[in-house]
């Protein structure tokens, strides 16, 4: 991910490898040169993430004009051409594009940063957008302890090169340091206590 917005990962990287760099990339250093190419500005600045077995959620700054088609377009083909070479394989590994939508208001910006920074929630709680809780200590247990997600950043027990937060204060319009995002624990425990049925109009899942 932090890779692909600046150049292109090496040609021989190997799980160990890819493994290595990311846990640099968490822990707030750059990875070893050896197993990616700079080779050009960052294309655009992440305002927070989550991965997921299966699907990944971004928001996502543009840094340059194009910038988010564009890194989109080296994520998919650098992961596509690892996942290949791993496997054996060759072809097209995603079923279709990525898809997106712009952030028009406040509201939309909140509600979409709260769904991604807790949407791993799904992995003990599928239910939880409908709020079905029914492992309420183990899922707040999970929430905190899920490496792949911007959510530790947020609450500054982490600080990855992954999110930017000199552009997500501005765009969120509130303090975020290395000691997390002013007020995000209450805001996130708030929410957790509403009704999630409004976020459906807010996100392209099914």
């Amino acid at each position: 991910m932090w890779v692909c917005r600046i150049g292109s990962p090496g040609i021989n990287l190997t799980r160990r490898n890819v493994i290595a760099v990311a846990e640099a990339i968490l822990g707030g250093e750059e990875p070893d040169q050896r197993f990616y190419t700079r080779e050009h500005d960052p294309s655009v600045a992440f305002v927070t993430w989550n991965l997921l077995p299966n699907h990944f959620h971004f928001i996502l700054a543009p840094l340059v004009k194009g910038g988010i088609s564009k890194y989109m377009s080296n994520l998919a083909n650098a992961y596509t051409k690892y996942f290949n070479a791993r496997h054996q394989r060759s072809g097209r590994l995603f079923q279709s594009s990525y898809q997106s939508i712009a952030i028009k208001d406040p509201e939309y910006f909140y509600a979409l940063l709260r769904y991604i920074n807790l949407n791993h929630a799904e992995l003990v709680e599928p239910e939880w957008k409908e709020r079905r809780l029914r492992q309420g200590e183990k899922l707040k247990k999970h929430l905190s302890s899920y490496i792949w997600s911007a959510h530790l950043d947020f609450l500054g027990q982490r600080h990855s090169l992954l999110v930017d937060k000199a552009i997500a204060s501005d765009l969120l319009e509130v303090d975020f340091n290395e000691g997390g995002m002013s007020g995000y624990q209450e805001f996130i425990e708030t929410w957790l206590q509403e009704d999630f049925s409004h976020i459906k109009k807010y996100v392209l899942e099914k």
